[in-house]
């Protein structure tokens, strides 16, 4: 017998919208993930960047700062490479440190690629968060007899 008040086509339908809505958000991250990084593939071998230090300074590209610790373990390095990796961006004025000791990361400076940092910031709205926020989820409901 159907009830009106078992109906669960609303919370199906709400649950659909949202993981719908959260693969297009993934999405589009990895998308201008990979945007950022061919990037700043082609900045490899500038003065001061390695091709290996371009994972630190995509770090910085997506999240705005990056850690020597995390640096290291993303790369598999010990802490002396890892240190001589960020030296170099600094010396070149790629990266600048901020902090000290165990606080110290380190964000864009002046010769950081401008196009990379333009790729990053230009972010697509969530699809549809605007339209719905503090408002009811309606979902018409169809009867059967």
């Amino acid at each position: 017998m159907h009830s009106p008040e078992r109906d669960t086509g609303p919370r199906v339908s709400f649950n659909l919208r949202a993981y719908h809505e959260q693969a297009q958000r993934v999405r589009h991250r990895v998308r201008r993930s990979s945007d950022v990084w061919l990037l700043l593939d082609q900045h490899a071998e500038s003065p001061g960047v390695s091709e290996r230090q371009v994972a630190a300074l995509h770090e910085v590209a997506m999240a705005g700062r990056v850690r020597r610790s995390r640096y290291e373990k993303s790369e598999g390095l010990n802490a002396q490479q890892a240190t001589r990796d960020m030296q170099a961006p600094v010396k070149a004025g790629v990266l600048t440190p901020v902090g000290r000791t165990k606080g110290r990361h380190y964000i864009a400076d002046d010769r950081f690629p401008q196009d990379v940092l333009r790729g990053t910031r230009s972010r697509a709205p969530s699809p549809g968060v605007a339209e719905r926020e503090g408002q009811a989820l309606s979902v018409k409901r169809t009867d059967q007899a």
